[in-house]
């Protein structure tokens, strides 16, 4: 008969104490339960062995201006743009921070990541689960034997906790918890991926839309210019002082000017609405700030960081050095599959008859379970892990070898930008020596005033070459910035402070 049935005084006494004794035993054993983890010992790729990142040595180099921003050995810091020195555009990447949908949305996977880590390590816990039952039945005649044939029908109740626990002798579960926090931190590297692009995209769209801005300024300075000088022109010829022709090459180079314009135009709106998306605004509810040339000036240098030290800058490179470390962990996982589990279970419970008094119960039990045939499965899985790891070692030696190239186009950038500006600046002020001269040689009298007029023109057009250039050493200037990794890779923020920098930034 079982113990609950018997009368109180016919109940063994030692119940609830022999349950206590096998409780605590088996949450002492624990510990002592785990064992060794299978699987490779991950090892970190080593650094490239190069001392530039490729970039040209040519006479570019040697004919950059001495103005324009230096290379200098260091890290940017993880808030480069303020290296620009303007309030607008701080104002504009901060708003971008705050609202961009994409960052939003790459802040909530490294939140999912987050708690998948958390699962993780809740298999390395006891597992705890209050059970409880209640019921009426009535055993069968032969249950007990012919002299209790007549036992009658009862109404008993159960309630306790069912604890199981996975000592992990092989270490399955805890490549598992290797395997998430290494997902983790990989999602943490796309995130800052996708803050250094949107802040990136942020600077280099202000940069276009202060660069049209200006350029709009100068061509409709030489339009007006044109006008003038058909309006010259048309009185010399009505005058008899001027053939024709001078008409008509006046009102072609009017009509050519003004075909300039529009492309112009539409590039400049085309970046305040890209500005609108950036900051996480619809373009017909937001309006982007004027921007010119003048709202930004150059660092005097730039921080660039060693080629050695690039692996732990860019945080595409970090994350893609973290999925190695993932796909490693997996292929411990897929090992331990093929090696035996030894899982623990114990319960304690309260049970008794419905209106009656209850008794102590309890179980202690071990169990094993090993794999002998699935088909191949384990196997295919163990080896399905070791590609994806060769997979992601691939795919991060891709990932160092593009940084170094966008880091090499953008040094070449600089200085052909450098040695451009510099020419275009030298052919601005040819211009307006030419202007200064054709002036003079109107007001005395040897030339008429189309000459001037023409050579104001030339100048406008040099200015709109100049602006051309001084907005591509902005761009690779910002270039650089991004492809050495922005700083961010020493700037990782906690959950709970990026929270906390959203609400700062309203």
């Amino acid at each position: 008969m079982p113990l609950n049935f018997l009368p109180p005084s016919q109940r063994p006494k030692r119940v609830a104490a022999a349950s206590r004794a096998a409780g605590l035993a088996f949450v002492a054993l624990m510990p002592g339960l785990t064992g060794c983890t299978v699987g490779p010992t991950y090892k970190a790729p080593q650094p490239p062995d190069a001392a530039t990142f490729g970039e040209t040595r040519s006479e570019t180099a040697n004919l950059a201006s001495a103005n324009s921003p230096h290379q200098a050995t260091g890290k940017p810091g993880s808030d480069w743009w303020r290296l620009f020195h303007s309030l607008r555009l701080d104002a504009l990447v901060t708003e971008a921070l705050r609202n961009n949908w994409s960052i939003q949305a790459a802040q909530a996977n490294l939140r999912k990541a987050a708690e998948g880590l958390h699962a993780a390590q809740g298999s390395l816990m006891p597992q705890i689960d209050a059970t409880g039952t209640e019921g009426r039945q009535e055993y069968g005649a032969a249950r007990f034997g012919p002299w209790a044939w007549t036992f009658p029908a009862f109404s008993a109740y159960s309630a306790g906790l069912d604890v199981s626990y996975d000592p992990d002798i092989f270490g399955g579960n805890h490549r598992l918890v290797q395997m998430a926090g290494a997902q983790k931190d990989a999602e943490r590297e796309r995130r800052d991926v996708t803050m250094l692009l949107v802040v990136g995209d942020t600077v280099l769209t202000a940069f276009e839309a202060a660069s049209t801005a200006d350029q709009i300024a100068v061509i409709r300075g030489v339009i007006d210019t044109d006008r003038e000088t058909l309006r010259l022109a048309t009185l010399a010829w009505q005058a008899g002082r001027r053939p024709r022709l001078d008409v008509v090459t006046a009102e072609a180079q009017l009509a050519h000017d003004q075909s300039l314009l529009p492309p112009l135009i539409n590039a400049h709106e085309a970046a305040r609405t890209t500005l609108a998306v950036l900051t996480g605004h619809s373009p017909a509810n937001w309006t982007a700030p004027i921007l010119t040339l003048a709202d930004f000036s150059l660092p005097p240098d730039i921080p660039v960081v060693v080629p050695s030290d690039l692996v732990h800058a860019r945080p595409d490179i970090i994350g893609a050095e973290a999925m190695m470390r993932a796909a490693n962990a997996e292929i411990g996982v897929r090992t331990a599959d093929l090696y035996p589990r030894l899982p623990l279970s114990a319960a304690v419970a309260a049970e008794g008859l419905m209106g009656g008094p209850a008794g102590a119960a309890w179980r202690l039990i071990g169990g094993a379970a090993l794999p002998l045939f699935h088909g191949g499965t384990l196997k295919a899985r163990k080896k399905q892990a070791e590609e994806d790891y060769r997979i992601a070692f691939d795919h991060y030696q891709s990932v160092v070898i593009n940084g170094f190239r966008e880091v090499a186009d953008g040094l070449n950038g600089l200085k052909n930008a450098s040695t451009e500006l510099d020419n275009q600046r030298q052919a601005l002020t040819s211009a307006d020596d030419a202007l200064t001269l054709s002036q003079a040689g109107y007001q005395a009298g040897r030339e008429t005033i189309l000459q001037p007029i023409n050579a104001r023109r030339l100048v406008l057009l040099a200015r709109q070459n100049t602006v051309r250039a001084q907005t591509e050493m902005f761009r690779q200037t910002a270039r650089i910035m991004v492809a050495t990794g922005g700083g961010l890779a020493d700037a990782h923020v906690t959950s709970d402070q990026w929270r906390s920098v959203r609400l700062a930034a309203r």
